[in-house]
């Protein structure tokens, strides 16, 4: 009986190569898994999605409500300008889905609006300004 060793030095090599990937998943694992003690549950993980997802959102409505100080800080409104941003913050505010950030983005949609009728000259400044003063209030609570 006869042994043939000549393909035997691959294969060893092929079990080295993975098994120093298979340590380089564990390295990995263990450097990015944010429990050090084990694997996430099903719903700590919907938890930390939904909490990127909040800060995702409330950023984006703090950044619109920038946008409507913007607006208001113009010498002369531009009511075409004001409705444009305005469409677009309100079709972002509509697939919204976190909704403890409810009543930030009905003060935010006031605000807009506030905004927008004095673009128009139906509302005077000072009450626009009030809104959206209103609605920061509302997302830094």
């Amino acid at each position: 009986m006869e042994i043939d060793l000549r393909h035997a030095g691959k294969a060893w090599l092929w079990a080295g190569v993975t098994i120093l990937a298979l340590a380089g998943l564990v390295a990995l694992g263990r450097a990015f898994t944010p429990l050090g003690d084990g694997v996430l549950t099903w719903q700590e993980w919907q938890v930390r999605k939904l909490q990127r997802t909040y800060q995702t959102e409330h950023s984006q409505l703090l950044q619109d409500a920038l946008t409507l100080t913007e607006l208001l800080n113009q010498v002369t409104p531009d009511p075409a300008r004001v409705q444009v941003q305005l469409d677009a913050m309100r079709s972002r505010w509509q697939q919204s889905r976190v909704a403890s950030l409810a009543p930030a983005r009905t003060a935010l949609e006031q605000a807009a609006q506030a905004v927008q009728s004095w673009s128009i000259g139906l509302t005077e400044r000072d009450l626009a300004i009030r809104a959206v003063q209103n609605a920061l209030m509302e997302l830094e609570e």
